[in-house]
C-alpha cells in the first residue's frame, strides 16, 4: 500500500491519475479491494462565439472500497465516494467572448462537490447475480459519454445465465444522479430539445433548482412529479458463434415505454481481419398520464466495419421517424442518460430528433505501438424538432468532425488530444440569441493507471 500511495501522489502532481482495484491485504488476510482514482481534463481552446466552451478544466477524485465475501460466499458490500470540481484554471466570467466549460464540473460555478455515488450490496453464484443500491448501470439506455463524474442510479438489478448463451436481466430504478456532462447533455449537445441525455436545466427552472451530483426521483429528474420509477427487462443471446442479439424494454412510470433491439454479427475474413455487421432499433411510446406529452418516436440504425490488426474503417447510418403532428415532433425523450445511436459523436446526438437522416464514417490507424490516430465525420439532416420552447427552428443540416490522437506508451500512462469541429442545425437562428453556433474545440486528457 505504501508503494501505491507514493505513485498516486506523483501522478497527481503530473495532472491526472488512476488506480484501480488494488487488493487490500493485512497480515495475509485479503480484506477486499480498494479503487483510488485522480483524473483531470482541460479545454485548450475553441472559437469564442459565446456558445461553445472555449476554456475550462476539471478533476475527479474517486475512492471506492468493496469488501471480500461477507458472511457467505458471493455476498459483497461496496461504497464509492466521488469529488469533482474546477481544477483552478477556469475563468467563469471571461470578457473575451468566450465561455467556460460547464460540462466538466457538477457545480455551476466550479466549486468542489462530493457524492456517495455507489453504495450497494451485491451477490453472485453460478446461477444468479444481483446488485442493490447506488451504482452505475451497464444497459443500452443507461450509458452515455461522461467527462468526469459519472451518472449514478439507485437501482435493484437481478441477472441470470442459467441457460447457456442467454443472459436475462431485470431491475427497477427509483432515483438518478446526473454527472458532470449533464449540463452539456441538455444545453450544448441537446440544445434544449430534451433529446441529448438530460431533460432539465441545472439552474433555476420554473422555480425548481436542479443540481448535478444529487439523487432525484426518476420522475422529478425528468422535470415532472415523483413517479414509481423505471423498470427494465432485457435479454442478451450469444449462443451462436460470432452472433450477439439484444432486446430491452424500459417502462418509465407515467411517462414513456422504450423498446431497444440490436443485432451484431462478426465475419472473419483472414487471420486478424474481420467484417462486423450491426443493426439497431429504438422506439418510444407515451404511457399512463404521459407527463412528458405524447410520444411516438422510432429510430433505425445500421453499421458495417472492417477491422485489421493495425487499422479499421466503418460506415454507419441512423434514420428517425417523421411524425405529422407537432405534439410528437419533439424527438426521443432522453431524460435518463442514453446514447446507443451509431451516428453519435463527441458533441452531437441529432439522431434522436425527428425526421433525421444521419450518416457517419470513420477509421483508425495504429501509427506505432501505443499510438493511435482516429478520425470520424458525421452529418445530420435538418430535423423537425424545435428547440428552446419552440423559439428555434432548424435552419440547415448539421455536421461534426472529430480528430484524435491516443498515446498509451505502457499499461500505466494514457494521453489523449482531440479536436471537434461542429456546426449546429440552429446556426444563424436569431430567435435563440446566439446566432453563431459553431465549435472548433480542442481538449487534452492525461491519465495514469496503477
Amino acid at each position: 500500500m505504501k508503494k501505491a500511495i507514493k505513485l498516486s501522489l506523483a501522478a497527481a502532481l503530473a495532472g491526472s491519475a488512476m488506480l484501480q482495484a488494488a487488493d487490500v491485504v493485512i497480515d495475509g488476510y485479503r480484506g477486499g479491494t480498494l479503487d483510488f482514482m485522480l483524473k483531470g481534463i482541460t479545454v485548450i481552446d475553441d472559437e469564442k462565439n459565446g456558445w461553445a466552451p472555449s476554456e475550462g478544466s476539471g478533476y475527479l477524485v474517486k475512492l471506492k472500497y468493496e469488501t471480500p465475501d461477507a458472511m457467505f460466499d458471493g455476498l459483497k458490500v461496496g461504497v464509492g465516494m466521488y469529488a469533482n470540481g474546477d481544477a483552478g484554471l477556469t475563468d467563469w466570467t471571461p470578457d473575451d467572448g468566450g465561455k467556460a466549460a460547464g460540462g466538466l464540473v457538477v457545480d455551476t460555478e466550479g466549486d468542489s462537490k462530493s457524492l456517495m455515488g455507489e453504495l450497494y450490496v451485491s451477490y453472485k453464484n453460478e446461477y444468479i447475480d444481483a446488485k442493490f443500491g447506488r451504482q452505475e448501470l451497464d444497459t443500452p439506455l443507461t450509458k452515455i459519454q461522461v467527462s468526469l463524474m459519472p451518472n449514478f442510479y439507485e437501482a435493484y438489478m437481478l441477472g441470470t445465465n442459467v441457460i447457456d448463451g442467454l443472459r436475462l436481466t431485470a431491475g427497477h430504478i427509483t432515483e438518478m444522479s446526473m454527472g458532470s456532462r449533464a449540463a452539456a447533455d441538455y444545453g450544448l449537445i441537446g440544445e434544449a430539445t430534451t433529446t441529448g441525455g438530460a431533460a432539465v436545466k441545472f439552474l433555476v427552472n420554473g422555480g425548481t433548482v436542479y443540481e448535478q451530483a444529487k439523487f432525484y426521483n426518476m420522475g422529478e429528474i425528468a422535470g415532472y412529479e415523483d413517479t414509481n420509477g423505471r423498470t427494465v427487462v432485457g435479454a442478451t443471446y450469444t449462443g451462436v458463434k460470432n452472433l450477439k442479439a439484444d432486446v430491452w424494454v424500459y417502462h418509465s412510470d407515467e411517462i414513456a415505454n422504450d423498446y431497444y433491439a440490436e443485432l451484431g454479427y462478426k465475419i472473419p475474413v483472414t487471420e486478424g481481419m474481420a467484417v462486423k455487421l450491426n443493426a439497431q432499433y429504438l422506439m418510444q411510446k407515451d404511457t399512463g398520464d404521459a407527463l412528458a406529452g405524447e410520444k411516438d418516436f422510432n429510430m433505425l440504425g445500421a453499421k458495417i466495419a472492417l477491422e485489421g490488426k493495425k487499422w479499421g474503417v466503418y460506415a454507419a447510418c441512423n434514420k428517425s421517424g417523421d411524425e405529422d403532428t407537432a405534439a410528437t415532433e419533439k424527438g426521443y425523450f432522453n431524460a435518463w442518460g442514453a446514447d446507443p445511436a451509431y451516428t453519435s459523436t463527441i458533441f452531437s446526438r441529432n439522431a434522436y430528433r425527428d425526421d433525421v437522416d444521419a450518416y457517419k464514417i470513420g477509421g483508425h490507424y495504429i501509427i506505432m505501438k501505443g499510438l493511435r490516430f482516429m478520425v470520424d465525420y458525421a452529418e445530420y439532416g435538418q430535423s423537425d424538432t424545435v428547440s428552446y420552447n419552440g423559439a428555434a427552428v432548424a435552419t440547415d443540416d448539421a455536421y461534426e468532425v472529430d480528430i484524435a490522437f491516443n498515446y498509451k506508451p505502457n499499461k500505466n500512462w494514457f494521453f489523449r488530444v482531440f479536436n471537434a469541429r461542429r456546426v449546429s442545425e440552429y446556426n444563424g437562428d436569431l430567435a435563440v440569441g446566439i446566432t453563431e453556433r459553431r465549435q472548433n474545440h480542442y481538449r487534452a486528457v492525461v491519465a495514469y493507471n496503477f
